[in-house]
């Protein structure tokens, strides 16, 4: 008698990205029986874009997922052949890393952790249905040719792939991405189950024949030569033998541009689609900056045992005659052989001011989505979402409260609320500049911050979070320590401050009070204290920010406590704003678009102006507010 497959599951992630990679992982991590459905497993956590992990403001959000206990960190980990600190000239609020990894070898690494998981199952189809009951609650999907699967919660994370349409040139046909079929009939069940989708585009690079190309005209940029890692479980180490080289266009590249400006089909102006703005086409900055001349071009090594070369910064949809034209004009690239052209792709995404706080659907109970399908773009912010969505399907069918993440808690959180709250007009790119509370969510303490969110959730071990318990510990005794020990001033000490240019002390002064000072670091004054106890960097470097930045932490303290107190102010689900008086009419259009939770939310609402916040802080305080019945 032949077993029938099984089609019940607790958790279905659709999508085989980044996003959902990260989703169905915590997903099974937490104990929930859980279906991967992807359009090829050999195309699992591919990078169609450059081969790159990290950087501002993305650099940050891979070690929250790591702390959570989702895997992005540790697949770079296992795959990166460069690695380096990026911003060291700002201070640790905004400094992060930024690895080029071996392309193939970490779509197999993820694969290969996925499959080791005994709660995960892998499944190759196309998802052409989202399923309810009658109560507008998922029950499953259905797939090409007729399977059902069941499951009590979907993640949604498809990337790209809905309803996507490659452009180069004139040309056009539907893709996912080079060579894959595009998700196509999903679309239409998402409008079925009345969800609004708009319609973004973004670009991608050529990739160069190394053999081809003359790097001797280039500057070079290694590796860093101190140790590093990007997970916290991880072992720091030196990379050496694959470094990035840095040329620039030239005059004869913009020309060239200007004169097939009309044959670009991605250029912001005539495209019915919105571009990445800040991450734009080739040609988008030749056209909105018609002055420059020049723009940095980064060649990136796709592995080390690759001849493929990424063109980081000619992002491009102009025809492949045009592509050969601009690269054979840039310094070192004049006889480089193309190995495979840039392209455009338009697609399809869902408007994430449909979505709360979880990255559950407000209208269809049980539907999570993740990832480009919300209107981001990156591998990044996919995989950011991929966490949260996956983590949020399981609490749901826990039957436990969801998991929100703040502003003040983290980038993720910084991400999710400017979607929801803000919307989408073009594509979403998380950076530094958008998050206020950047001092106190550094790349360096994303452990102290969320890995016991991690652990109390089932993902994280009880192993690593008492390390994270005995890093915290060990912080706050060495700055004990520090405070309570001093120095009397000698000879000694007071050279190395005059050669650190600072001013020497005249009286007993602590440790503490010293290192305070920018010029001066922990490892300066060993000499001077010899019952220093031994510590790990990681805890060095964190004692080191508390002291220095203490003025400004403490500032930053106090800004969230004031943004908590806005944050406490909850609005019902189901408060008419148009029935509100003394609100401005746009206010109204927008606060019932956007369905903020609480009145620190509505004040992140375009539109929404101080006199309005005022008006709707008085009128949540009476009991009499109007209601929709509905």
């Amino acid at each position: 008698m032949t077993q029938s497959p099984t089609t019940e599951y607790e958790v279905i992630v659709v999508g085989g990205g980044h996003a959902g990679c990260e989703a169905a992982w915590v997903s099974a991590q937490m104990g929930l029986k859980t279906l991967l459905i992807t359009l090829t497993i050999h195309g699992i956590a591919l990078m169609p874009c450059n081969p790159a992990i990290g950087g501002p403001g993305k650099g940050q959000v891979v070690r929250e997922i790591d702390a959570l206990g989702g895997l992005m960190a540790q697949v770079t980990d296992q795959s990166t052949i460069h690695l380096r600190r990026v911003n060291t000239g700002k201070g640790p609020a905004v400094q992060t890393l930024r690895a080029q990894t071996m392309r193939d070898l970490y779509s197999l690494k993820m694969r290969e952790r996925l499959e080791n998981n005994s709660n995960l199952s892998l499944f190759q189809g196309e998802v052409e249905e989202i399923l309810l009951d009658s109560a507008r609650k998922v029950k499953g999907v259905r797939v090409q040719y007729g399977t059902t699967f069941w499951g009590k919660a979907v993640v949604l994370a498809i990337g790209t792939f809905l309803n996507g349409v490659i452009r180069l040139g004139s040309l056009s046909f539907p893709a996912g991405r080079h060579g894959e079929f595009p998700a196509q009939k999903i679309g239409h069940s998402l409008e079925k189950i009345g969800l609004k989708l708009g319609k973004l585009n973004t670009c991608t690079s050529p990739r160069l024949d190394r053999r081809t190309i003359d790097f001797s005209q280039m500057e070079e940029q290694p590796s860093e030569e101190k140790p590093l890692c990007f997970s916290f479980e991880g072992t720091p180490r030196v990379y050496q033998g694959a470094s990035i080289f840095i040329t620039r266009t030239t005059q004869k590249t913009c020309q060239i541009i200007k004169r097939n400006l009309d044959r670009s089909p991605l250029l912001y102006p005539v495209s019915d689609s919105s571009p990445v703005r800040e991450c734009p086409s080739l040609e988008d900055k030749v056209c909105r900056f018609p002055d420059r001349e020049s723009h940095p071009i980064f060649l990136e090594p796709e592995g080390p045992n690759s001849n493929e070369i990424y063109c980081q910064g000619v992002f491009t949809s102009l025809p492949e005659e045009v592509q050969w034209q601009i690269i054979h004009s840039i310094p070192g690239l004049e006889k480089t052989h193309i190995m495979r052209p840039g392209y455009g792709i338009e697609y399809n995404f869902v408007f994430p001011n449909q979505l709360k706080p979880t990255l559950e659907c407000q209208t269809v109970t049980g539907l999570f989505l993740a990832g480009q399908i919300n209107g981001t773009s990156g591998y990044e912010e996919a995989a950011g979402q991929g966490v949260l969505a996956g983590i949020n399907a399981g609490r749901y069918v826990q039957n436990l409260p969801p998991l929100v993440l703040r502003r003040d808690q983290s980038y993720i959180g910084v991400m999710v609320d400017d979607l929801i709250t803000k919307g989408v007009e073009e594509p979403y790119r998380l950076r530094t500049g958008k998050v206020e509370y950047r001092l106190m969510i550094r790349h360096s303490n994303a452990d102290l911050r969320l890995t016991e969110v991690g652990y109390h959730l089932g993902i994280v071990p009880h192993s690593r979070y008492q390390k994270v318990v005995e890093k915290r510990e060990g912080i706050e005794k060495e700055i004990s320590r520090l405070k309570q020990t001093t120095l009397a001033p000698t000879s000694d000490l007071n050279q190395l401050l005059r050669e650190k240019g600072t001013t020497p002390i005249n009286e007993v002064t602590t440790l503490y009070t010293i290192l305070s000072r920018p010029q001066v670091s922990y490892y300066d004054l060993q000499a001077f204290d010899p019952f220093r106890p031994f510590l790990p960097p990681q805890v060095i470097e964190e004692v080191e920010i508390e002291i220095k930045y203490r003025g400004y932490i403490e500032r930053q303290k106090r800004e969230v406590e004031e943004f908590l107190q806005l944050e406490s102010k909850k609005i019902p689900p189901n408060l008419d704003f148009y029935r509100l008086k003394g609100i401005s009419r746009e206010a109204q259009e927008r606060l019932a678009k956007a369905r903020p939770t609480t009145l620190g939310q509505a004040s992140r609402v375009q539109g929404v102006t101080p006199s309005d916040l005022v008006v709707l802080s008085i009128l949540l305080e009476r009991k009499n507010l109007p209601l929709n019945q509905e």
